[in-house]
């Protein structure tokens, strides 16, 4: 049986795009953080809107996201699951913020119309990466 040490861990071969995408993770989180302050800034219609979301949703699912990405950069197999619960709520919050937007603010709806169905793939697709089985096969 293979030792569950970080170094001989280290010696195994990672499924294709793990690290890419949990540094990639870190740094889109890292990054939230002041783009949604930006938001908050920058739209003074919806900006106490924007504080809720960004206090209630963004905020805890970017810390999450964090602590996910750190522990899968350290292979640790509780980091899998913090990233679907990370990208699940996400996207629960995604969807919710983009569907009540496009329906209720005219000026930007293109951009928005495009934009969010982009970003909700990508969200998609990085759900299913770590839901693979490989990603828990290789953390065991």
């Amino acid at each position: 049986m293979l030792s569950a040490t970080p170094t001989a861990l280290a010696e195994l071969q990672p499924p294709h795009g793990y690290r890419v995408l949990a540094w990639l993770g870190l740094a889109l989180n890292l990054l939230a953080l002041p783009l949604g302050l930006l938001v908050i800034l920058r739209d003074p219609v919806w900006r106490t809107v924007n504080i809720i979301v960004y206090t209630s949703a963004l905020l805890p699912t970017v810390a999450l996201g964090i602590v996910a990405c750190i522990a899968l950069l350290q292979w640790r197999l509780w980091g899998q699951v913090l990233a679907i619960v990370a990208l699940a709520m996400a996207l629960a919050t995604e969807l919710a913020y983009a569907v009540v937007r496009l329906v209720l603010v005219g000026e930007g709806r293109l951009q928005l119309a495009v934009l969010a169905p982009a970003i909700w793939a990508l969200t998609i697709a990085a759900l299913v990466f770590w839901c693979r089985p490989a990603i828990r096969a290789y953390l065991r």
